[in-house]
């Protein structure tokens, strides 16, 4: 399998096993390394309709223990942006529901958004 690369779905992999070491052994530098693989390994490929359910779970699941929350918004966005023109509801709705809360977080006023 190694001798071909990686193929894209392979993506979906890598968020959830860096959620694991985030957790189990608070090693957040390698779980972020997971999360920009994946986030290249998509790119590479140009698989738009991975793309934004991917940017949600590098954005909500492994960017906010590295980065500060408004470091992760402009990430939530694009994820917002891509999975709305690929159909994705579901991510929709999850970007939405953790940007407003982030936002929340930071001191922006919810009406403003």
């Amino acid at each position: 399998m190694l001798q071909y690369g990686n193929p894209p779905i392979y993506a979906f992999f890598y968020p959830p096993w860096g959620v694991v070491l985030n957790c189990e052994s608070q090693d957040i530098n390698s779980a972020n390394k997971l999360g920009e693989l994946a986030l290249n390994l998509v790119s590479m490929f140009n698989t738009k309709s991975l793309i934004g359910r991917m940017l949600y779970v590098v954005a909500a699941w492994l960017s906010e223990s590295k980065y500060h929350v408004r470091k992760t918004l402009p990430r939530f966005r694009e994820s917002y942006q891509s999975a709305l023109k690929n159909g994705d509801l579901e991510v929709v709705g999850y970007c939405d529901k953790h940007k407003s809360q982030y936002s929340y977080f930071v001191g922006q006023e919810l009406t403003d958004l």
